[in-house]
């Protein structure tokens, strides 16, 4: 058996797969690109593509995303894109369900003010979205089905005043507030290709102890590539948030000067699940001392001082991840390692002294790509046409402690 089995639309065509490689990315649609000879591969735009681990797990279903046809006269290849379902999130609007008495409203829903957590928030456009019936109040099938939807998270209640907005918007939003992990699991079932499941942004697990890239280290290196970079463009410590609505008074009688809130260093903050506002007002003051201040304000011109918790998450969040330069390590195992670790599992990574004095740090997993030949087993390397050496598997130590 095949390491990798690839079905497309029910037939196996794992004969005709000269190359293949799969990238999945932490809150975003996993990808799929496939080579054939075009002779071999009389796939359409309407095509669907399961791939098969090792004779059992189901790693991937998803559509036809675009074909390019390329070659001489003498052989003529085809490489294949696919994507998740949950890529359909940016063509879909979000919705407000059945408890808001006005179900499949667009224009000033209000799912974020009813909700409290952003899971929850989630849940409800994302049935909305499938709701078969009406046109003008849902959209219909989309290739997945929805999972469990945590509890217990962030009260991010609130409503922001910029709609309409599509379902990955809102996600981007809630995602922004460090309080919401969508994961997407595939499946085969009933029409459906995958399967949607909300976290209150803390899914993953802790493989700190089996999953670990070595890299410069000697006999005990496990990495043949490694990029380390800091990033000082984004760096921020200080965060001031002004809420609409304006205020007008006599002396401001536009109001210019006058908001229903703001959200400075000086508010109240909800204690973040993992990141206490006290850790984040002390970072932030070790942030200043050694980069000097660098301010930020942000205006939101509309009726959003109704989701002042949410903004104050938002504030909490971005805060903790601008304090220090941005940090990305990315790495390219040795040939023929193949991935055991998801998107949003905890691993460890570490480089020799040759490597500006070297680290070893404990990372988030955001993303990794594994490639397949048609004789060859899985192993984690770059996307099929990225340039030779890009990352295979890309972290950061920016959620690190959150």
């Amino acid at each position: 058996m095949p390491a990798v089995q690839s079905i497309v639309d029910g037939v196996d065509v794992t004969p005709y797969v000269l190359d293949g490689s799969t990238t999945h990315m932490h809150n975003q649609p996993s990808m799929v690109t496939i080579m054939a000879p075009t002779r071999l591969a009389p796939w359409a735009p309407t095509s669907r593509l399961k791939l098969v681990l090792d004779g059992g797990a189901l790693d991937f279903h998803g559509a036809c995303s675009a074909i390019e046809h390329s070659g001489t006269e003498n052989e003529m290849y085809s490489k294949y894109s696919f994507t998740a379902p949950s890529a359909i999130l940016e063509m879909r609007p979000a919705r407000d369900g059945e408890a808001s008495g006005d179900p499949g409203d667009f224009s000033k829903p209000t799912f974020i003010q009813r909700n409290v957590t952003a899971p929850q928030m989630m849940e409800e456009i994302l049935t909305q979205s499938l709701v078969e019936g009406d046109p003008a109040d849902a959209e219909g099938p989309a290739g997945f089905t929805l999972g469990t939807f945590a509890t217990g998270g962030a009260n991010l209640t609130g409503m922001p005043a910029d709609y309409p907005m599509t379902i990955a918007e809102v996600q981007s939003l809630l995602g922004d507030t460090g309080q919401l992990d969508i994961v997407e699991t595939f499946i085969d079932s009933g029409g459906n290709m995958s399967m949607l499941s909300g976290y209150n942004g803390d899914h993953g697990s802790d493989l700190t102890g089996s999953v670990y890239f070595r890299f410069a280290e000697g006999t005990s290196s496990n990495a043949r590539m490694c990029r380390w970079t800091y990033d000082m463009a984004d760096l921020m410590n200080k965060l001031w948030i002004y809420l609409g609505p304006r205020k007008k008074s006599k002396n401001d009688p536009a109001g210019d000067q006058h908001w229903a809130a703001n959200i400075t260093g000086g508010s109240t903050f909800p204690d973040l699940p993992r990141l206490p506002s006290s850790v984040v007002l002390a970072a932030r003051d070790a942030s200043q001392a050694s980069y000097f201040v660098r301010m930020l304000i942000r205006i939101f011109d509309g009726d959003e001082s109704v989701a002042l918790d949410l903004y104050k998450c938002w504030w909490l969040f971005e805060s903790w991840l601008r304090l220090k330069p941005k940090q990305l390590i990315s790495v390219t195992p040795h040939r023929g390692i193949a991935p055991t670790f998801h998107t949003g599992d905890l691993i460890r990574v570490s480089a020799g002294t040759t490597v500006a004095g070297g680290f070893n740090k404990i990372q988030r997993v955001m993303g990794y790509t594994y490639r397949w030949t048609k004789d060859g087993p899985i192993e984690l390397g770059e996307p099929i046409g990225a340039p030779a050496g890009t990352a295979a598997v890309v972290t950061t130590s920016d959620q690190e402690g959150v």
